[in-house]
């Protein structure tokens, strides 16, 4: 059976990612009449239209966007092929995209490659922060290979390891009447004066599942999307805040008025750990990066 070049494949994938013909030839490193030839070829040979052409838009018919996604994994295995050949020569040979969501990346990300490059000299890493949400799709992409993130989360297919448990502190300015020391009560918090990050972000989530609100309206929503914001916020005593361990070591709240009560684990906690694509042919070494995660004191890896 002939088959259609990879090539024409990677066209209709960028094509399908910017929905211009422009913008999809400078994501692949082609001009723009080799691309749209290459989309027409491709067309030809699967006798179906994938897109509709017209002056100012690209518009995917149903099919082509089903094939696109077909396009989308078959590059991504492909792109495992080669790396497993190359890993079996030499693991080290090509280098580790990295992901790590905003709440972790400042308080770890840093001692994490410290102590890669000190037991790996010869391994290159590249490193993006986003939310979980965005790193998990650019691993099914495979435009990442290993995302550092907060667990429990509707991960897909991908393999998960959680290396640790993190505890959260209850943050609040040090002469606030918003909260009773003594007894922590969410529900007697004033309306609009727990202070969390913008949907997306995990710790939100976390925050909320160990909150367990009965009522709603004790959230503020001004859609804060890092932890520093809602610090400041704290420091001006506008509410309060709910800080993970890894902040709280880092110092973060130095230079600052305000005072934190550790929460009950328990309840209050996320799960640090790793995601990857399952079958990946690097699994073995992600497994030994992995071990070199720095732990908070406080904290108990997880076997």
């Amino acid at each position: 059976m002939n088959l259609p070049p990879i090539r024409q494949l990677q066209y209709l994938v960028a094509l399908q990612d910017t929905l211009h013909f422009g913008r999809a030839a400078t994501q692949v490193n082609v001009t723009q009449s080799t691309l749209s030839t290459g989309i027409k070829e491709l067309e030809t040979f699967l006798n179906v239209p994938l897109v509709e052409r017209t002056n100012k838009s690209v518009i995917f018919t149903g099919l082509g966007n089903e094939i696109a996604e077909k396009a989308r994994e078959i590059i991504t295995r492909t792109e495992d092929l080669v790396d497993v050949a190359r890993s079996h020569a030499n693991p080290l040979s090509s280098p580790i995209r990295l992901g790590a969501i905003p709440t972790i990346a400042p308080y770890l990300v840093s001692h994490f490659v410290k102590s890669i490059r000190h037991r790996y000299g010869g391994l290159k890493l590249y490193i993006r922060e986003n939310t979980t949400a965005h790193l998990m799709e650019e691993l099914a992409e495979n435009k990442l290979d290993l995302v550092l993130l907060a667990l429990p989360y509707e991960a897909g297919q991908v393999e998960t390891h959680i290396i640790y448990r993190e505890g959260m502190h209850l943050a609040f300015h040090k002469n606030s009447k918003l909260v009773d020391r003594k007894r922590i009560d969410f529900d007697a918090l004033p309306d609009e004066s727990l202070l969390l990050l913008d949907d997306g972000h995990c710790l939100r989530d976390h925050a909320l599942a160990g909150c367990r609100l009965k009522n709603h309206k004790k959230i503020h929503t001004f859609g804060a999307n890092s932890l520093n914001m809602l610090l400041q916020m704290v420091d001006d005593d506008l509410g309060v805040t709910i800080v993970p361990d890894m902040a709280v070591d880092a110092g973060v709240l130095k230079g600052t008025n305000i005072e934190t009560v550790r929460l009950p684990q328990s309840r209050y906690y996320r799960d640090i750990g790793f995601a990857w694509r399952k079958g990946s042919s690097r699994e073995k070494l992600f497994g030994e990066l992995m071990e070199l995660l720095p732990i908070s004191p406080r904290s108990k890896k997880r076997a």
